[in-house]
């Protein structure tokens, strides 16, 4: 029966101090003198021994040896001396023995307490709703990745990929030449048809004129083809196209105010020009003209129309035109020779000598077609200005 126990307790206490010894170097003392203590123990128990019933559940209690008699000790007791069964009851009450008065290591896990059916049921309660709180997590996600699959970098490349494209698109391949032209509308039904050139996105603006450069007043008008044609209000003599297709024909008949005769015009869409803004003059007087200075003022014929003085105040010269030299004025006005005629372009008035024929555009600017005239008398504001042009080389 001793020795049994004592078995028990060694490899109890082996078992629960080795670890600790085995971290804690400072313990290497105590664990020595435990081992000497077990050997001792392991002598004492050499003899056999029948085999020790089952121990009880609960503690053991090793009855305390009476005290020796004088007579002197008996040989049971001159055995060698070992724990005395104190010492075995505190043993086998503390599991850990000697080891349970060591130190813990602190970063050993703490051992938890027992819980009771409530603490049990409240710890299954709380896991529950942290895993449907997952699972509700999960869920979402899932359907936040099917609505938007891709992430906000992805989605910063995508919209610049679609601008460039869209502006790859959008982007015309050709850029029409703007244009603005002058030019005196023939009433000579022989004569070409007058053809107004548009572009898309852009817009045409078309004014008419008389030959003293005032506006004629719009009756009517009317349009065929696919165009934007926006009519001009109650005497108004500005209209606005604008194409709906890249590559399109179609005309448009306009009557003037006191004009007998319409006015009839081709309409062209292309991409390499646009007229930006066109002057169309008719080539009389119209009910807003302008009262001549002179009598004999004004164009020479009112069915033709003068190449020259339409180049001349487009500001394009035709190639065959030389300019002159003109002095007493400022740059505004210049003259040129073409043949044997001279044209005067200026901002001012012409007070003499007579013109053969004249035209004027919408921005005050005036081109007269003269005979030889060293010398040319304009009106500035009512302020005469006497201008010099040299003419050498003219026949007379």
């Amino acid at each position: 029966m001793r020795t049994w126990l004592y078995n028990v307790v060694a490899i109890a206490l082996l078992l629960a101090a080795v670890p600790v010894f085995a971290q804690e170097a400072e313990q290497d003392n105590e664990f020595a003198a435990f081992r000497n203590k077990l050997n001792e123990a392991r002598d004492a128990s050499a003899a056999p021994a029948a085999p020790a019933p089952p121990a009880p559940a609960s503690p053991l209690v090793v009855p305390v040896a009476e005290a020796p008699s004088s007579a002197g000790p008996s040989p049971a007791q001159q055995q060698p001396a070992g724990p005395s069964p104190a010492q075995v009851n505190a043993e086998l009450n503390n599991l850990l023995g000697p080891a349970g008065a060591l130190p813990l290591d602190p970063k050993a896990p703490a051992i938890p307490a027992p819980q009771t059916p409530q603490d049990l049921q409240a710890a299954m309660a709380a896991e529950q709703q942290e895993q449907a709180r997952k699972i509700e997590q999960m869920t979402f996600e899932a359907a936040l990745r099917q609505l938007l699959p891709m992430s906000p970098e992805q989605i910063r490349k995508t919209y610049e990929a679609f601008l460039i494209n869209r502006e790859a698109a959008e982007t015309p391949m050709v850029e029409p030449e703007p244009k603005q032209v002058v030019e005196t509308i023939s009433l000579d039904p022989s004569d070409a048809v007058t053809t107004i050139w548009a572009s898309p996105g852009y817009v045409t603006t078309v004014l008419f004129l008389d030959a003293s450069g005032a506006p004629w007043p719009i009756e009517d008008m009317t349009w065929a083809g696919r165009f934007n044609v926006i009519a001009p209000t109650s005497g108004g003599n500005i209209i606005r196209i604008t194409p709906q297709t890249a590559h399109g024909v179609g005309n448009i008949s306009i009557k003037l105010i006191d004009l007998p005769a319409p006015i009839t015009l081709n309409l062209k869409t292309g991409i390499t020009q646009v007229y930006y803004r066109m002057d169309l003059r008719i080539p009389k007087q119209g009910p807003l003209a302008k009262t001549p200075l002179i009598e004999y003022g004004g164009l020479k014929s009112t069915a033709g129309k003068d190449e020259g003085i339409t180049a001349i105040l487009d500001g394009v010269p035709p190639p065959a035109a030389e300019q002159l030299t003109v002095n007493g004025v400022d740059g505004r006005t210049a003259a040129w020779k073409i043949n044997d005629a001279v044209y005067l372009r200026t901002p001012l008035t012409l007070l003499s000598p007579g013109w053969r024929a004249s035209a004027s555009s919408a921005d005050g600017m005036n081109v007269y077609a003269l005979d030889r005239a060293p010398v040319v008398l304009l009106s500035d504001k009512g302020r005469m200005v006497q201008a010099r042009i040299q003419t050498e080389g003219i026949a007379p």
